[in-house]
């Protein structure tokens, strides 16, 4: 290959492509990025990680899973879904509170760690029992405000309150002072089924029972059932509305991607855009043409 570098052989109109390449490979080294305005997102995904989350009964890859194992398929089916520039971070919900574990993050640059730490959310991270959603919700857009303008929030729950409310109760304080983007993203199914009981290490122990829980109030006796599970989804969809946010149900694991991208929640921003990679790939063509059987020698 040296031999076909010395000039008197570069010159030779048969060594032209191995010319080209060269010249084709040098820009490939010293070319700059190239900013372009592209549609890109800010997005704060919230999952809740109460103990009726770990119920199984949607559906995941030809099986049942349970509903956080869903949750946490359909935030990766976004991370790889969302353009370079796009910015993603996870937070936990559980009792009326929300932890931020990862305030947004470049995706392409921080896709890695992106999706290790996404692996690592499960019901072990719960410092409580109880499940205020409305109040979680509103917590949830607090801490997205608290980030940064233009921040959008993925709220995903099953909507199970506990201790559950009283009639008319909407469980959630005044959201109007949080002017932001977002999706409630309801999951779970419509058959009430028993929630796993774990422990602080995630072993299942058992099933809570009614004696367990706290029914609900002015409940016809034996009517309540708060120690069943099924997707509450008028309750999550009156939050939505009340949070003047997008209610969406969790039936696929694009559902999440292709809600965002049907919102329109973007924001244009400039991102640098490596093109490299094409003088490198029309490089290699002009070799492979060069020393192919079908080249003239």
């Amino acid at each position: 290959m040296i031999g076909y570098l010395l000039p008197h052989r570069l010159v030779n109109p048969h060594n032209l492509p191995v010319l080209l390449a060269l010249l084709l490979l040098l820009a490939s080294v010293w070319m700059l990025p190239v900013d372009i305005a592209q549609p890109v997102h800010d997005i704060q995904v919230t999952f809740d990680i109460s103990q009726s989350m770990n119920v199984e009964d949607v559906a995941f890859e030809n099986s049942i899973a349970s509903r956080l194992s869903l949750s946490k398929a359909a935030a990766r089916a976004l991370l790889s879904s969302l353009s370079c520039g796009s910015r993603v971070g996870w937070g936990v919900f559980a009792g009326h509170r929300v932890i931020t574990l990862i305030t947004p993050l470049e995706v392409c640059s921080h896709y890695a760690g992106l999706l290790a730490s996404l692996d690592e959310i499960d019901g072990r991270m719960r410092w409580v029992e109880a499940s205020s959603v409305g109040k979680g919700l509103h917590q949830g857009m607090r801490a997205a405000q608290t980030i940064g303008d233009g921040v959008s929030l993925v709220f995903i729950s099953d909507g199970h309150e506990a201790p559950p409310l009283r009639q008319g109760q909407r469980g959630m304080p005044d959201t109007r002072r949080f002017n932001m983007d977002g999706l409630v993203v309801g999951v779970g199914g419509d058959t009430p089924a028993p929630i796993p009981r774990t422990d602080d290490a995630g072993r299942l122990v058992g099933f809570w029972h009614a004696d367990d829980v706290v029914q609900r109030p002015n409940a016809p006796a034996g009517q309540s059932h708060e120690e069943l599970s099924r997707l509450h989804r008028d309750h999550l969809l009156r939050l939505a509305q009340l949070a003047n946010l997008t209610y969406v149900e969790l039936d696929s694991v694009q559902a999440i991607a292709r809600a965002i991208e049907d919102a329109g929640f973007s924001n244009t921003k400039s991102v640098p855009l490596d093109l490299r990679w094409l003088p490198a790939c029309l490089a290699l063509l002009a070799l492979c043409w060069r020393f192919s059987p079908f080249s003239r020698t």
